[in-house]
């Protein structure tokens, strides 16, 4: 496989974990609400990610910071804040029946 697909496949699957974790912070399962909180969790993660991916594949396998931003960020972003908008609208306001 190739390696941007690998790191896109990465960075979409961290997404997902913390859109997860931006959820509980901001519908208040660990005791608080915190919408900053689950944005800073969030830029965290994908920082984490970066580094991570960095690690595995090799700064020479990632060509520049356009490639990343196409492969990672966008990915990344894209997942995270579209889960963590439906995640946040289905748990915290359930449907009136």
């Amino acid at each position: 496989m190739e390696t941007h697909l690998k790191i896109t496949g990465l960075h979409v699957i961290t997404g997902l974990i913390a859109a997860g974790l931006s959820t509980s912070f901001s519908l208040g399962f660990f005791g608080f609400k915190n919408e900053v909180l689950a944005a800073v969790v969030g830029l965290a993660i994908l920082y984490a990610t970066g580094q991570i991916s960095d690690k595995l594949f090799g700064k020479g396998e990632v060509k520049g910071f356009k490639a990343w931003f196409g492969d990672g960020i966008l990915p990344f972003v894209s997942m995270w804040f579209l889960i963590w908008i439906i995640l946040y609208n289905y748990i915290g306001f359930p449907p009136v029946s």
